[in-house]
């Protein structure tokens, strides 16, 4: 029998110099236990609604998180298959990624939420080098989609994660 795969998105709670933090992480409880949260992996922070829920509304992205995504995109999904193969009917244009958990039918037409970002293609239809750039409207967390499926990603993850450090990039 295998074991069930943890999450690898949890909410901690923190206190620094008495203040307390509600943290959304893209970390697993037990790494989060054995390296201590790094602030590459937190997603955002919010205040709970007066029950103690994830408030949406009070929702902050970390911008050092967003840093880590931009160059996941451009050092290792710049190579996926797919992304390379749609670029390649894209020269000299823009090549826009749509969040994983957009539905078909609004894959036409979505809404700047839904939009992760976009990769630049040269006139040959090629990649350009650390093109990326992530749509500061796209939300990780929409009311309606639900929770991004980048961070379903274990590609991703481990990325973020390695057996060892990379902190410095």
């Amino acid at each position: 029998m295998s074991k069930p795969e943890l999450s690898l998105l949890n909410v901690f709670e923190v206190s620094t110099d008495g203040v307390h933090h509600h943290l959304i992480c893209f970390l697993d409880v037990l790494l989060a236990g054995s390296r201590g949260i790094d602030s590459r992996s937190v997603i955002g922070e919010f205040t709970p609604s007066d029950g103690g829920a994830f408030d949406l509304e009070t929702f902050q992205v970390n911008p050092n998180f967003i840093e880590v995504f931009v160059q996941y995109m451009n050092e290792c999904a710049i190579n996926s298959p797919e992304i390379i193969r749609e670029a390649s009917s894209r020269s000299s244009d823009w090549l826009y990624l749509l969040d994983p958990r957009t539905p078909g039918e609004f894959s036409n037409d979505p809404l700047a939420s839904d939009l992760v970002g976009c990769f630049a293609v040269d006139d040959t239809g090629q990649i350009v080098p650390r093109s990326f750039q992530y749509n500061r409207e796209h939300r990780w967390f929409d009311p309606v989609r639900g929770v991004s499926g980048v961070l379903s990603d274990r590609t991703f993850y481990r990325w973020v994660h390695p057996l060892t450090d990379r902190k410095g990039g």
